[in-house]
């Protein structure tokens, strides 16, 4: 079993309370998605984000869809969805265009948007990082947004 370490992603600043982030997760494996989505919201929570949107889609590949239909209302996106291998070339097609179109929707708007996809061989592999994953999705999104800032760079 592997033991997966919280990554420390250091933050410029402790509050967040002017920004609205949207939350995207799938319907699919939604036991998992849910122990990613409680944890990167209490983690948001942690910096005074308190403007968090949640909508719900069925697939990982609708995520993109959703987050270029609503990402103008928002300062930045994090999409969470969990693809597990199967036995067929499913799998690379969908997490594949899933990273590519949501890292487009990024591009063509100018704004954060998060690739909170768990990609793994296993159902177990994608419950072990659940685990961890909600916070680093979440810090991952707020240094994101300081880096988007007009005030990033000196």
């Amino acid at each position: 079993m592997t033991d997966f370490m919280e990554t420390e992603i250091n933050i410029g600043k402790n509050d967040y309370s002017n920004y609205r982030i949207l939350l995207i997760s799938t319907s699919w494996n939604r036991e998992i998605i849910n122990i990613i989505k409680e944890d990167a919201i209490s983690n948001l929570q942690k910096y005074n984000v308190n403007k968090i949107d949640s909508i719900e889609v069925p697939g990982a590949f609708e995520l993109s869809q959703a987050a270029e239909k609503f990402i103008e209302s928002y300062d930045a996106v994090l999409a969470l969805g969990a693809i597990i291998k199967g036995e067929t070339y499913h799998f690379e097609v969908l997490a594949h265009e899933t990273a590519r179109s949501l890292s487009q929707v990024s591009i063509s708007n100018k704004k954060p948007v998060i690739f909170g996809v768990l990609t793994t061989n296993s159902e177990l592999q994608a419950k072990q990082r659940a685990q961890v994953k909600g916070s680093e999705y979440a810090k991952s999104l707020l240094k994101m947004i300081d880096l988007f800032s007009k005030d990033a760079i000196n």
